[in-house]
């Protein structure tokens, strides 16, 4: 009898756990940042659940969003801009992230492994 409730006992206390697990989770803040040519500015879109959040970035800046899951979260950056709704380019010379990406732990910039040297340097020290 005294392993039942021993086991009953552990099974609230993991049930408990990963409630306050899933809501650290969901109440997580998301950090963005503009990584093109200085002189640009960046318009980011961040869809949350049924809410979106839209912000402009100019080159070289980031912005911690609050309230983020990145369990449920994406995100689409545009230069110039508009972010359009299926987040592909609205015309020539203007540049979208392509398609609607997952919001990450880190920084999210739509920046994919191009090296952007200038949009980096830029980055260090700004909030």
């Amino acid at each position: 009898m005294r392993g039942l409730f021993r086991s009953i006992a552990m099974a609230g206390a993991l049930i408990a756990g990963a409630a306050c697990a899933f809501h650290a989770l969901a109440a997580q803040s998301a950090t963005f940042a503009c990584v093109v040519a200085k002189g640009h500015v960046c318009q980011f879109a961040v869809r949350t659940g049924e809410t979106q959040v839209n912000f402009a970035l100019p080159a070289g800046h980031k912005k911690s969003v609050p309230g983020v899951d990145p369990r449920v979260s994406v995100y689409c950056v545009c230069d110039p801009g508009p972010v359009t709704p299926d987040c592909k380019d609205p015309r020539v010379g203007f540049w979208c992230l392509g398609s609607w990406a997952p919001v990450l732990p880190g920084v999210n910039s739509g920046d994919l492994g191009t090296n952007n040297r200038f949009a980096i340097d830029a980055l260090r020290g700004t909030d």
